[in-house]
């Protein structure tokens, strides 16, 4: 009788169970010299049998079945299947006569055996596959709830198998570092990959990054000290490249590029900067042109809605470039400060640097109670999930939006701790950039008045009823209400309210409350 040896481990990584295979070879061979069993052939397979569909065993069994051999060697009878398909192959094969004998080191299978006992190996086999598969993903759960990313590294960091935890690589963390920066000051994608090859960053086959890729990296979580695994975002132990404003600065850039068309000319200065109050939609502009008969030509440029909503038929008219440009530029001339308020705000700018320490360690502290608010909505929201009382993608959606909240306060606790004065200079800057907007209001250059109205209105721009509408930023709108009391109040208290008096005593209190 002939017999077939087989010998299988569970991987075919080179440098995992090494010595699982000459183990068993050594092993088998001995053990079918020591019972005279003639090997006609050796099949080795590195494949895991959980699931059915391996070569070399589904060889071996058409080979078998041909009558080449009539009996298998191999360590365990888990080495041939852990499946239930590959299982029943071979009970039925036993069953028949087509497999006369299966030797393990421990035991002999024959035909006319209880099939009890191999269906309960075979049972056994497939019951270990099920549950290693069970605690293994609860095991990289535990995991990732622990702050250890339980994958392969991105780029900029390395596995390190000693400690079974993630490192910086330091050449490609510069790198990434320059990627986002790069990218949030205007890069595109394509210029991030003519980097990465110049700086020797290949993808496989030693081609260029595909964008696809960056565009990839640059949404990663993971650089900012986050990572997101089985749908949850996880707040990550391992060092942060980037800062999340970084983050979000070249994410703001991605969504806003997206997919865009050919430009076939050039865009007008003002798209991409109102929406239609009407249905919604964003503002374009098309030129048109007007032929007189003495054969002059004359170009008009007309700011209309897009109308790609389907649902709501737009009844927004156009309305002429020039028209526009002088409701846009009275509705900046109405944020503009007086040039007499510089001054007194520069001087009460350099008395707040001076107790910055003081005023930073308040700012914390207001930011400390926000982050415990939300810690507080982290496990209400958790709780009405275990609940069931919501979706599992409702669920995770605004989980993450907390988490992400979270850390942008946790970096701006860390700036304001470490620079306490570092709100001064963005404040000075925004006095310069609202004491200009009065210049910039007399201007014919259109392109140069669209960054100042991003800045006053951010995507608060509208046109409803061919009008010029704009809701804007905070500081922005208190300046508004302070300049429409300059009439009425002295520079002074305008610029500095008076303190708020608080009555001294519970009965002087009691008095002047009780109307």
């Amino acid at each position: 009788m002939f017999y077939f040896l087989y010998a299988r481990k569970s991987t075919d990584v080179e440098d995992k169970q090494v010595l699982s295979i000459e183990a068993q070879l050594a092993e088998l061979r001995a053990l079918a010299k020591r019972d005279n069993l003639e090997i006609v052939e050796e099949f080795i397979e590195k494949k895991s049998a959980k699931i059915p569909g391996r070569a070399i065993f589904n060889d071996m069994m058409l080979r078998i079945g041909r009558g080449e051999a009539q009996g298998i060697i191999c360590w365990k009878i888990d080495r041939l299947a852990r499946n239930p398909v590959d299982g029943e192959q071979i009970q039925w094969l036993l069953q028949q006569g087509v497999i006369r004998h299966i030797q393990t080191h421990d035991r002999s299978h024959y035909p006319n055996d209880n099939v009890l006992m191999m269906s309960v190996e075979l049972g056994m086999a497939n019951e270990y596959v099920r549950q290693l598969s069970a605690n293994t993903a609860r095991g990289l759960r535990q995991k990732a709830r622990q702050g250890i990313y339980p994958g392969l590294a991105p780029i900029g960091y390395l596995n390190d198998p000693r400690t079974k935890t993630i490192r910086v690589h330091k050449k490609n963390a510069a790198l990434v570092r320059e990627m986002f920066e790069r990218y949030a000051k205007g890069a595109t994608l394509n210029d991030l990959a003519i980097f990465l090859e110049d700086a020797g960053v290949m993808s496989k086959g030693n081609r260029r990054v595909h964008i696809s890729r960056i565009s990839f990296v640059l949404q990663n979580p993971f650089y900012y000290g986050h990572f997101r695994y089985a749908g949850e975002l996880y707040d990550g132990t391992h060092t942060p490249l980037i800062s999340k404003s970084l983050y979000d600065k070249a994410n703001a850039v991605l969504r806003g590029r997206g997919r865009t068309l050919a430009v076939k000319t050039e865009p007008a200065p003002l798209c991409g900067l109102l929406r239609c109050d009407f249905c919604g939609m964003g503002i374009t502009a098309e030129v048109k042109e007007k032929h007189q008969l003495n054969g002059n030509v004359h170009h008009y440029t007309y700011y209309r809605c897009t109308r790609k909503n389907k649902a709501v038929k737009c009844k927004e008219a156009p309305m002429r470039s020039e028209l526009l440009d002088a409701q846009l530029s009275a509705l900046l001339g109405e944020y503009a400060m007086p040039q007499e308020w510089v001054s007194p705000l520069s001087a009460m700018l350099d008395i707040d640097a001076a107790n910055a320490s003081k005023t930073a360690a308040e700012a914390v502290q207001e930011l400390r109670d926000k982050i415990f608010d939300i810690s507080n909505k982290l496990e209400r929201l958790t709780d009405v999930y275990v609940a069931e009382d919501i979706e599992r993608e409702d669920y995770l959606s605004r989980r993450r939006a907390l988490i992400g909240e979270r850390r942008t306060i946790e970096e701006q606790i860390v700036r304001l701790e470490r620079a306490p004065a570092a709100w001064v200079e963005p404040v000075r800057n925004w006095i310069q950039d609202a004491s200009r907007l009065g210049e910039i209001t007399k201007s014919k250059d259109l392109p140069s008045k669209k960054s100042p109205l991003q800045k006053v209105f951010g995507l608060n721009l509208s046109i409803h009823a061919r009008e010029a509408r704009g809701l804007p930023i905070s500081p922005y709108a208190a300046l508004r209400a302070a300049r429409s009391e300059s009439g009425e109040r002295d520079l002074s208290l305008i610029l500095e309210p008076p303190p708020r008096i608080e009555l001294g005593t519970p009965a002087l209190r009691k008095r002047y409350s009780a109307n």
